[in-house]
């Protein structure tokens, strides 16, 4: 398995975009099998790179693949997590990966017994909340099988360990929203819990580029720009 070691979102998709261009399978989409990659240290957006991702990639690829993981919960008080969801009505429980966590099946809250059990045991080995359902993804091919199947939680003394379980990644399309909107998730959780972040982890099956005859253009302008500016 290659580790890749990141102290950003934005240090995590630098580092795996051109890891995969160089050293991934080209018959499959520049595909790296059962990549993992960790973020310490930095949790919080580059807004100088969030800016450029914008600005090349537009602002949809951003928010709309962030908004399936997490969505911050301000306008409804936390404390009772099905009455927001209820609430919010563009939450839809097998849709996104935040309406499965936060409503599975309509009818439990996960985000809610996860910041319950990771108040009270600081050391658990069994705090996880599922996003693949068998029952209903078990018969997809591919259209509309999530790609995220679970994130496994470990409060230590140190702090969180957060690890997201992927079957695939696509980098180049949403690989630094997943990170995002992870690091936010986490972030979250650690507020709540009164826990400090530590790790943030990812390990996909199926680790890719996607289709780069759409996305070089925008991909080569993206790293021509960033390392520019921050070479001067």
């Amino acid at each position: 398995m290659h580790i890749i070691k990141a102290n950003s979102p934005t240090d995590a998709w630098l580092q795996s975009h051109k890891y995969l261009l160089e050293n991934g399978n080209k018959d499959v989409m520049n595909e790296s099998i059962n990549m993992s990659v960790e973020i310490e240290n930095n949790f919080d957006t580059d807004e100088k790179f969030d800016k450029l991702f914008r600005k090349i990639f537009g602002d949809d690829r951003i928010d709309y693949a962030s908004s399936v993981t997490f969505v911050p919960p301000t306008e409804h008080p936390f404390v009772d997590g099905l009455q927001y969801q209820q609430n919010d009505k563009s939450v839809k429980w097998n849709k996104t990966y935040w309406g499965r966590m936060i409503s599975w099946d309509n009818t439990f809250n996960q985000i809610e017994q996860t910041i319950k059990r990771l108040k009270e045991h600081k050391n658990a080995k069994t705090i996880a909340m599922s996003v693949y359902d068998p029952k209903s993804d078990g018969r997809k091919t591919m259209g509309g099988m999530p790609c995220l199947l679970s994130v496994d939680l470990k409060p230590r003394k140190e702090g969180l360990y957060l690890t997201a379980f992927f079957r695939s990644m696509r980098i180049s399309k949403s690989g630094y929203a997943d990170w995002v909107a992870l690091c936010e998730l986490g972030k979250f959780l650690c507020e709540q819990a009164d826990l400090n972040l530590k790790r943030i982890t990812t390990i996909g099956g199926s680790v890719h580029l996607g289709d780069m005859n759409n996305e070089k253009k925008n991909v080569r302008e993206l790293f021509s720009v960033w390392n520019s500016n921050n070479s001067k």
